[in-house]
């Protein structure tokens, strides 16, 4: 089995940061997650986390038909494609990893792995904890969910427990809900 290639990231914030100034006007939010989010000294991947942006548009296949809703996100993605800026990841298997929520893609001219992922402006919190992780710190918050016998839903609006919802309304709502002290993105693992 071979180790994961790790990447300074001083050199993924660099080429985060850019992707981010790329899609931003595109999005009604995004944010650097991950590891690059955490400070670690090398990371695996970028993770970036959005809300994208939707317009209305007449369909230019049908002038006369109805409008078209379209993701100016996406758009913003397939022109850094067609740059050659951004290419997309295929899997073990040969498979692409790209949908409408979840893009694998490569930095061209880095070669470091990015995760870009949509979300809605009501999961975005519960999306950016999870996101950002690691691995560690989502499990302690999902085992302290189920202590206090809630569901964590870290792609969700927040906790659920049968037909009762909480929705998070920032990253710290995550931590009290559960009763975990707040921890800045840097101290978690």
């Amino acid at each position: 089995m071979s180790e994961k290639i790790r990447y300074a990231a001083r050199d993924a914030r660099i080429v985060a940061e850019w992707l981010v100034s790329q899609l931003e006007p595109g999005c009604v939010r995004i944010q650097i997650a991950g590891s690059v989010r955490r400070e670690r000294v090398e990371v695996g991947d970028i993770e970036i986390v959005y809300v994208p942006m939707v317009e209305t548009r007449p369909d230019p296949a049908d002038l006369f038909g109805p409008e078209i809703s379209v993701n100016l996100t996406d758009e913003r993605i397939a022109v850094l494609e067609r740059a050659n800026a951004l290419a997309r990841r295929r899997n073990r298997n040969g498979s692409e990893m790209f949908g409408q929520c979840n893009k694998f893609m490569v930095h061209v001219g880095s070669g470091i792995p990015v995760d870009l992922f949509s979300t809605q402006e009501a999961c975005w919190f519960n999306y950016v904890v999870c996101r950002t992780g690691g691995m560690k710190n989502n499990l302690q918050i999902a085992k302290a969910a189920q202590r206090k016998g809630w569901k964590w839903n870290p792609y969700g609006r927040g906790f659920s427990k049968g037909e009762k919802c909480f929705q998070v309304e920032s990253e710290r709502d995550v931590y009290g809900f559960v009763g975990l002290p707040w921890k800045e993105p840097r101290e978690r693992q």
